[in-house]
């Protein structure tokens, strides 16, 4: 007998039942993978860029708030430093490249980033450019303006258009700052990052429109200071050192002898990773295992209420001379067929599901994810599922090997 086609048409024969059985040990397979490959996306994405920066000075606060505002624009600013700062780093024998960050406005939500001609030549950890022009050329001089590739998507914009920013991080309105037109002449290669959403312009940009809106300020509470007559400031600065090695003695000089903060971006984005991100992540993974647990049952009882059904016919194999082996072979093979089309189809559930989120999510973390690549420690997860939902078929074959066709035919 062909055991492997009559296993499957069982499988067939017992129609919604089997495709319940399926459906469930296919979830418990999707979860698992979803989390593990989003996990690693989100280390990616934070790590990425901030392993190319050794630090980020800024206005003193939380460290963490400092980086995911400077580096990752995820959060609000802590403040503001002067500019004084940028220039003593330059002078700094230790620092090879100071780089500006000015933060103030946006154009429908995305940030605009003032900065100088250092953010040209700033590459990332893996020596590629930082930011890197895929048309148009950069700015000359100020309210020019360099534009991400989500920003183009998204807003339409070109080489040419012009726009005017809103003030602020989001998207507000009756804050337009229509005195102060963009005007567009380059657009950024898409990177998978922060960058594809930034719209870069000199830091003399984002000081004139500071000035401005000081000066509106003043006017209203009646002070005579001009902001033309304070000294320009910036959002934060990043640092790149000659050796990582003096991280840390930066660090700690920054924070103990002046009025800024420094933070090390890898370093407190491991902490977030370990201290926040693992252990929620881990959670989910402990609730996936028990989803995974309880599908391996849903295949158990299938199968064990298949074998109270079917005893009859099992008998009547025997007695037309089938072996005892053979009819444990048939109903564990039943279980084999469901935990390889729950495994595949998990696996196809997970990553068509990341695909999807991929494609209509625009959450900064997901930017660049490859939904199709499996992630570290998912082929364990697939097997582990595979061999569990297996091994739980063994008990109803062994109650189909162990049957008595004579007390079978005799009860029925």
């Amino acid at each position: 007998m062909n055991l492997p086609s009559m296993a499957l048409r069982a499988i067939r024969i017992r129609g919604w039942v089997s495709a319940l059985t399926l459906t469930s040990l296919a979830l418990g397979v999707a979860l698992p993978c979803a989390i593990l490959r989003i996990r690693e996306q989100i280390e990616h994405s934070l790590l990425q860029e901030g392993r190319g920066i050794d630090l980020v000075v800024g206005a003193k606060g939380s460290p963490l708030q400092l980086v995911l505002s400077t580096v990752h624009h995820l959060d609000l600013p802590t403040g503001n430093i002067p500019w004084k700062m940028v220039e003593q780093f330059r002078k700094d024998p230790r620092v090879t490249t100071a780089l500006p960050v000015g933060l103030g406005d946006n154009f429908q939500g995305y940030r605009i980033l003032g900065s100088d001609d250092s953010i040209r030549s700033w590459a990332d950890a893996t020596g590629r450019p930082l930011a890197e022009l895929a048309a148009g050329t950069w700015f000359t001089k100020d309210f020019e303006v360099v534009i991400g590739s989500e920003v183009v998507r998204k807003t339409g914009l070109g080489i040419g258009d012009s726009f005017v920013g809103a003030h602020g991080l989001v998207a507000a309105p009756g804050t337009d700052h229509k005195e102060f037109p963009y005007q567009v002449t380059g657009i950024l290669a898409p990177r998978g990052g922060s960058m594809d959403r930034l719209i870069l312009t000199p830091i003399g940009s984002v000081w004139k429109v500071h000035e401005a809106e000081q000066n509106l300020h003043n006017r209203m509470f009646g002070s005579g200071e001009h902001a033309a007559n304070t000294e320009p400031e910036v959002t934060a600065i990043w640092l790149r050192l000659r050796s990582a090695g003096m991280r840390m003695w930066m660090r700690e000089e920054i924070n103990t002898e002046s009025a800024a903060m420094a933070a090390a971006p890898v370093d407190e984005l491991l902490r977030l990773s370990q201290g926040v991100l693992r252990p929620l992540q881990d959670g989910l993974l402990i609730m996936a295992g028990a989803v995974v647990t309880v599908s391996g049952l849903a295949i158990l009882s299938t199968l064990l209420q298949a074998a109270q059904r079917r005893r009859r016919d099992w008998a009547l194999l025997r007695i037309l001379g089938a072996h005892p082996g053979e009819i444990f072979r048939l109903v564990w093979l039943e279980a084999l067929w469901l935990s390889c089309g729950g495994v595949i189809l998990g696996w196809l559930l997970a990553h068509g599901g990341l695909a999807l989120a991929a494609a209509l999510s625009h959450h900064p973390l997901l930017r660049g994810l490859s939904p199709w690549q499996s992630a570290a420690g998912e082929a364990a997860v697939l097997f582990g599922v595979f061999l569990f939902s297996t091994l739980t078929g063994l008990i109803p074959a062994l109650t189909a090997y162990r049957n008595s066709p004579l007390k079978a035919i005799s009860s029925s």
